[in-house]
């Protein structure tokens, strides 16, 4: 289930992210515990058959490869349709083949494939509000 609509204030005050405020808004909710859910245009479902835990990931080929290019990624947009202040957010991550975290290039920017993980921007141009990168262990 995806809201990209800004649902009406709650009348109730509601803490998330150690803020207190009645002004909190979804603009997006991919939750794919649940059996109905479905990955969002531009995703693709990815499921690991010995564990049964499905996410939503980058189109890759049987091998585990970029369909589009080595190193490639997928972005969805959700429109937020008011001004908002805070961002707070939730993402769990699976890694799958090598990760190498953040590319070594001091030439990638935001708009290149800089990141294996979850990188969350906003506006036009794109600006940084957090990223999620994966390593080789829980530790690096």
């Amino acid at each position: 289930h995806i809201t990209s609509d800004c649902p009406p204030p709650e009348e109730e005050e509601i803490t998330l992210c150690n803020i207190t405020s009645s002004d909190w808004r979804r603009v997006a909710y991919i939750n794919m515990t649940d059996p109905e859910a479905e990955c969002p245009s531009g995703l693709n479902e990815v499921s690991n058959s010995n564990t049964g835990q499905r996410a939503c990931g980058r189109s890759v080929d049987g091998a585990g490869y970029t369909v589009a290019a080595p190193g490639g990624c997928s972005s969805v947009t959700f429109p937020v349709k008011t001004i908002y202040s805070h961002v707070c957010g939730y993402a769990r991550g699976y890694q799958y083949r090598t990760m190498d975290g953040f590319w070594q290039s001091s030439r990638r920017t935001i708009n290149d494939a800089y990141v294996d993980g979850l990188s969350i921007t906003h506006g036009n141009p794109r600006k940084h509000l957090w990223t999620l990168a994966v390593g080789n262990s829980e530790l690096t």
